[in-house]
């Protein structure tokens, strides 16, 4: 982003979006508070520059601890380990995954993965920003600790390891105070980042609460041994370090105006080689030849790595059935049982389940726990890689009976 000028900051707010401008060495000044909780909503954005900060929950912040110090390694790192813990960045959807370095050693690092979900219409502004980043990288923080504030109305929190952002989940909690069930949630991440070989123990404790100072710590007070802070949410500020974060919509944008300047640069030349054919077609004709054979030994030579990169992805794909619990069989068939409500009395008879394909027979008494567990099934997001089709129950003299059969599309394999 350059320095010169103002520009337009989109942040999230605690009851909607918050428009910020001012020039990025010097910070921000808040220009409107909006109710609007989607960007599209957005108006009156002006010309100059924009900036969006995408809120908590649009994102999945995984850290973890690599085995190596090389920072070529760590993209790949990054997408290995989310996908390990479940969580795919749609690659046709941009730029959706970037990865920060919080703790570097001479043989491992810490690195924050976080992974965008896909924008969907209305989500992005009008108008394409210039840039993106993520919600709790845009206010300071010295040292290590917590800090809890509210977007659109609900709590969310994030941890701090030498002022930079360790990790950040949203909440469904939208108490007038930081309440207990917040506090487990807060005290759950700790543990689950123990799981990763992550030691977190915060110092310091902020509650940036809607109402500043007024507001109150709650169940934060002295949950951690200390005194928490209560105060106004910092005023946001670009990172250091640029986010890599750029979705589709404005990736494809990005490259249509590429295309279009190639497109009139292509119009201006032909122009020049008409008017000044005689002269320089021979000149011309040189310089078209040398730039293609130049271009062509670029591609050359970046072809083995772009080989090796396909050959990963085909070897990473073969071992899917091993390697990513989506593909198992038998969790499968667990998270199929999970739909079923307790005391429906419906009963699984007969179960065919594969990697890329399943087929289930049961009964039961009554028909409408079946639609239940049917509809369960479909909406359940642990089973979302496969497509449902479950044919009407019918009545034996055994009871209801049904078949439902599910199957990956197949792009998805």
């Amino acid at each position: 982003m350059s320095n010169k000028g103002d520009i337009i900051a989109l942040v999230p707010g605690a009851s909607g979006w918050e428009i910020w401008e001012g020039p990025p060495p010097s910070g921000f000044l808040r220009k409107e508070v909006t109710q609007a909780e989607r960007a599209g909503e957005l108006g009156n954005l002006g010309a100059t520059d924009l900036v969006m900060f995408f809120p908590v929950k649009d994102a999945t912040v995984m850290p973890f601890k690599t085995t190596t110090s090389d920072e070529s390694l760590f993209a790949e790192l990054a997408q290995m380990h989310s996908e390990r813990m479940g969580i795919r960045a749609d690659p046709g959807a941009g730029q959706l995954i970037d990865e920060f370095v919080i703790e570097k050693g001479e043989e491992s690092a810490v690195l924050a993965t976080v992974v965008l979900r896909s924008p969907v219409e209305g989500d992005l502004p009008v108008r394409s920003p210039k840039e993106f980043d993520y919600s709790p990288r845009a206010y300071s923080f010295s040292g290590d600790g917590i800090a809890v504030w509210k977007e659109f109305s609900h709590w969310v929190f994030a941890f701090y390891q030498d002022g930079k952002m360790l990790y950040a989940q949203s909440t469904s909690n939208d108490q007038e105070q930081p309440d207990e069930a917040l506090l487990r949630d807060i005290k759950l991440a700790i543990v689950q980042l123990s799981f990763q070989g992550i030691s977190f123990t915060p110092k310091d404790v902020r509650v940036w609460h809607p109402a500043g100072e007024l507001g109150e710590a709650g169940a934060l007070g002295h949950a951690f041994g200390f005194h928490a802070s209560v105060g106004r949410r910092p005023d946001p500020v670009m990172s250091k370090v640029p986010s890599k974060l750029l979705p589709a919509d404005v990736h494809a944008e990005r490259r249509a105006a590429a295309k279009r300047r190639q497109i009139t640069g292509a119009l201006g030349i032909a122009a020049a080689l008409v008017l000044g054919f005689l002269g320089w077609g021979g000149w011309t004709l040189w310089r078209d030849i040398r730039a293609t054979n130049a271009l062509t030994a670029e591609a050359a030579a970046v072809q083995p790595e772009a080989d090796a990169f396909n050959a990963h992805k085909s070897r990473w794909a073969e071992l899917g059935p091993l390697v990513d619990e989506e593909q198992w069989p038998v969790e499968t068939l667990f998270r199929i049982t999970r739909c079923i409500a307790p005391g429906s009395r419906v009963r699984l008879r007969e179960a065919q389940v594969s990697n890329n394909e399943l087929r289930i027979k049961g009964q039961c008494d009554q028909a409408p726990p079946i639609g239940a567990l049917s509809l369960a099934i479909n909406k359940s997001d642990q089973l979302r890689r496969f497509k449902f089709n479950a044919a009407p129950p019918s009545n034996t003299a055994k009871g209801w009976e049904f078949t439902i059969e599910g199957t990956v599309p197949q792009e998805q394999q």
